[in-house]
C-alpha cells in the first residue's frame, strides 16, 4: 500500500515579458489548483536589458499571477537559469512550470536553452515546459532599445573627456620615464573602469574604450600625433579596446549590483525596523502610525489609513505626506471614498493599477487579520514612480507584520478584561461573602436585644434595659458606617465616585470627624495636634473627614481603654500632612502595606468585640490617592500605629486675606 506524502507541493511559475507568459501562468495556476499546490509566481530582474515595453507587460503578468493566487516574489540576477534553480533550492519548489525559451548560442559551446540549463542546476526539481504559439526572446539583445534607455549628461560627458585627460598625462610621464607602453595601456584600462564607475550607463564606458585606443594610436604609437600606424600595433589596439570594453561592462554590472544589493538592505532594514517598532507600539493607533510612518519611508510615497471598527471605516484618515508626489487633497478624498470602502467590505486590493477604481489616485489594501480587515492604507501613486515588485512585497509583509500585531493587542486588551472582570468577580464574591459573615453578629445582636425588649414582661430593670438599648444602638451605627463604606468604596472602584474638590481648613475637617466617632472613643482620650489652625487643603471634605473617621475609628478598636489616641496636622512643604497616632499594640513588621489591602484585617484580637472585614483603610488609600496624595503606616515608639496622609496645600489668596 503507497503511502502520500503529508507535505505540500510547490509550484513555481516563471514569469517574464513574453506575450506567451500569460498563458504559462494561467496553466500553472490550474496545476496548482488541481494539485491543491501553493504557486509562487518568480521574475528574474534584469535591469540592464529591460526597456520600459517590457517592464509594463511584466508588470501585467505579475498582476495577473497575483489575481489567480500566486506569491509574488521577485530576484535580481543576469543568470536566469542560476537564479531560478538557487531560488527553487532554497524555497523547496518541487516543480517549475515554464515557457519554451529560445535557444541560447555562444562561442564555441553547443547551443543550450533555459530548459537544459536548470536540468544541470536543478536536477531533483521536475520542469513542465508549455509550448509557446509565439516565438520571442524577451531578454534579447535591442540595439534600438538600448540606445533609447541610454541618456549622456553633461556630467557624465565632462567626467569623461578629465579622465581620460588625467590618463594621457600619465601616459606621458611614463614615456618620459622610460617604460614600455604596456604600462601606458594599463593606465587607459584603468581610466575606462573609472569612467564606467563614475558614469551612468554604457555609452561612455563604450565612448571611452573607443578613445582610449585613438588617444593611445595618436600619443604613444610610431609615426607619432597621427592616426596612423604599423600594423603590428593592431593586435595590440584589439586587445586593448577588448580589455577596456569588458573591464568597462564588469565595473558597470559591479555598479548596477551594489547599488541593488544596497537599496535591498535598506528594503530589508525597514522590514525589520518596523517589527521592532510594532513589538513597542503600545495601542492600535500607535501601530497604525508605526505602518503609516514605515511605508512613506519604504516606498517615498504619500500614504494614509483609514481605520475600521465595527465594519465601518474612520470619517477621515490619518495622512503621512512626503514631497514630490502632491500629498493628499480632501476633495479626491472624499470621492475615492467608495474605492477605500470597497478594500474594507472585500479585503482586496483597489484603487491605482487595479481593475477596481483603476482612475482612482492611490492604491488602496487592507491590513486583514483572522478577524477580518482592520485598516484600509492608501498609497499616492498617480504622481510617483511606480512601486516594483519587491517593495510591494515589503509593503504586504510591513502590512501582514500590522494586522498581526493589531490582533495581538486586541487578544491582550480582550485577556486584560477577562482578567480584570475576573477580579472584578472575585471581589464581589470576597465581598459578599465577608459581609455575610460579618453582619450575622450585630444583626443577631440587634435581633436579639430587640426581641428581649419585646417580650420584656417586666422583670428588666432600667439598668438592664439601657444596655440593650446602648448594644442595639452601637450596632446599628456600626452597621451605618459599614454600609457607607461599602457605597463610597463601590463607587471608587468603578470609576463613578466624583470629587468636589476646593480649598477647606484641614482643622474644621477633624471637628467634623470627631463629632461622628464610635461610642466606644468616648473610653478613650483623643487629642488635636494642630500646628496651624488656618492651614488649608484642597479636598473634598465630605470624603476626608470619612477618612479621618475611619482612622480613629480604627485605633479606637485596636486601643485600650483610657489609651491616647492623637490626630495631627501640619504642612511639609507643598503638602499638608495629617496623622493619627494610638498607643495600641502597634501592627507586625513587614505588613506596613499589606495594611491596605482590601479584607486584610490584621491583628486578630482586638479591644473591640466585633471584627471588620478590612475595608476602611482600603477605602482610606482610595479616597487619598484620588486627591493627589499618599497615606502610609509605620509603627509608633514606643508602642502603637501611627497612619499618615498628605493632600495638596491650597493657596490662599489675597482677596481672601
Amino acid at each position: 500500500m503507497a503511502v502520500q506524502s503529508t507535505e505540500r507541493e510547490r509550484i513555481l511559475v516563471c514569469v517574464s515579458a513574453s506575450p506567451t507568459s500569460s498563458e504559462v501562468i494561467r496553466r500553472a495556476a490550474r496545476l496548482s489548483r488541481s494539485m491543491g499546490a501553493e504557486l509562487i509566481a518568480l521574475y528574474v530582474e534584469d535591469p540592464e536589458s529591460q526597456n520600459d515595453t517590457q517592464e509594463k507587460a511584466v508588470h501585467e503578468h505579475l498582476d495577473l499571477a497575483q489575481r489567480q493566487g500566486a506569491i509574488l516574489t521577485t530576484i535580481y540576477g543576469d543568470d536566469p537559469a542560476t537564479a531560478i534553480a538557487q531560488y527553487a533550492r532554497v524555497s523547496g519548489i518541487t516543480k517549475i512550470v515554464l515557457g519554451k525559451s529560445p535557444e541560447r548560442h555562444r562561442f564555441l559551446a553547443p547551443k543550450e536553452t533555459l530548459m537544459s540549463r536548470l536540468n544541470e542546476l536543478a536536477p531533483d526539481v521536475e520542469i513542465i515546459i508549455v509550448p509557446n504559439r509565439l516565438q520571442d526572446d524577451s531578454r534579447s539583445f535591442s540595439l534600438k532599445g538600448r540606445l533609447k534607455q541610454e541618456r549622456i549628461t553633461a556630467g557624465d560627458l565632462f567626467r569623461t573627456v578629465l579622465i581620460l585627460t588625467v590618463c594621457t598625462g600619465l601616459g606621458f610621464l611614463i614615456k618620459a620615464i622610460g617604460l614600455a607602453n604596456t604600462n601606458v595601456v594599463l593606465i587607459y584600462i584603468l581610466g575606462v573602469m573609472a569612467v564606467a564607475l563614475l558614469t551612468t550607463g554604457y555609452l561612455c564606458s563604450v565612448l571611452s574604450s573607443l578613445l582610449s585606443v585613438l588617444i593611445f594610436n595618436f600619443f604613444f604609437t610610431e609615426p607619432f600625433y597621427s592616426l596612423q600606424s604599423s600594423p603590428d600595433y593592431f593586435a595590440t589596439f584589439a586587445v586593448m579596446f577588448a580589455a577596456a570594453l569588458l573591464s568597462s561592462s564588469l565595473t558597470s554590472r559591479i555598479k548596477t549590483q551594489s547599488i541593488q544589493t544596497a537599496n535591498k538592505a535598506y528594503q530589508t532594514e525597514v522590514l525589520l525596523s518596523t517589527s521592532q517598532l510594532l513589538q513597542k507600539a503600545e495601542d492600535r493607533e500607535a501601530i497604525l502610525n508605526v505602518v503609516l510612518q514605515q511605508l512613506s519611508r519604504l516606498l517615498e510615497h504619500s500614504v494614509l489609513c483609514y481605520d475600521r471598527k465595527d465594519g465601518a471605516l474612520a470619517e477621515q484618515p490619518v495622512l503621512r505626506e512626503v514631497d514630490g508626489d502632491g500629498g493628499f487633497d480632501q476633495v479626491y478624498l472624499a470621492e475615492e471614498r467608495d474605492a477605500a470602502e470597497w478594500v474594507g467590505r472585500n479585503g482586496k486590493h483597489a484603487g491605482r493599477t487595479t481593475r477596481k477604481y483603476p482612475q482612482a489616485r492611490c492604491l488602496y489594501m487592507a491590513i486583514r487579520s483572522e478577524s477580518g480587515v482592520q485598516a484600509v492604507v492608501g498609497i499616492r501613486a498617480d504622481n510617483a514612480p511606480s512601486i516594483d515588485e519587491y517593495r510591494k512585497n515589503l509593503m504586504i509583509s510591513i502590512l501582514d507584520e500590522c494586522a498581526l500585531a493589531i490582533e495581538k493587542d486586541h487578544m491582550t486588551r480582550e485577556k486584560q478584561r477577562m482578567e480584570e472582570s475576573a477580579r472584578q468577580e472575585t471581589l464581589r464574591a470576597n465581598l459578599l461573602r465577608a459581609i455575610s459573615h460579618d453582619l450575622r453578629t450585630p444583626l443577631t445582636s440587634i435581633s436579639g436585644n430587640a426581641a428581649i425588649l419585646l417580650e420584656d414582661t417586666g422583670d428588666l430593670d432600667e439598668g438592664k434595659k439601657k444596655e440593650l438599648y446602648d448594644s442595639i444602638y452601637d450596632d446599628a451605627i456600626w452597621l451605618n458606617g459599614l454600609v457607607e463604606n461599602l457605597l463610597t468604596i463601590t463607587r471608587t472602584e468603578n470609576g463613578t465616585m466624583k470629587l468636589n474638590i476646593q480649598p477647606e481648613l484641614v482643622s474644621d475637617a477633624i471637628e467634623e470627624a470627631l463629632r461622628h466617632l464610635d461610642r466606644n472613643a468616648e473610653k478613650r482620650k483623643i487629642v488635636t495636634d494642630l500646628q496651624d489652625d488656618l492651614l488649608l487643603a484642597q479636598m473634598d471634605s465630605a470624603l476626608i473627614v470619612q477618612v479621618l473617621i475611619n482612622l480613629v475609628n480604627n485605633a479606637v478598636k485596636y486601643t485600650p481603654e483610657d489609651a491616647k489616641i492623637t490626630i495631627g496636622a501640619k504642612a511639609e512643604g507643598n503638602m499638608a500632612l495629617l496623622w493619627v497616632e494610638d498607643e495600641g499594640q502597634g501592627i507586625p513588621e513587614g505588613t506596613e502595606d499589606k495594611v491596605f489591602d482590601m479584607f486584610y484585617t490584621g491583628v486578630k484580637h482586638s479591644a473591640d468585640s466585633r471584627r471588620g472585614i478590612g475595608l476602611g483603610l482600603s477605602l482610606c488609600r482610595s479616597i487619598v490617592q484620588a486627591h493627589g496624595g499618599e497615606i502610609w503606616m509605620m509603627n509608633a515608639r514606643p508602642h502603637g500605629a501611627k497612619v499618615s496622609f498628605t493632600l495638596p496645600i491650597a493657596e490662599v489668596m489675597e482677596y481672601e486675606q
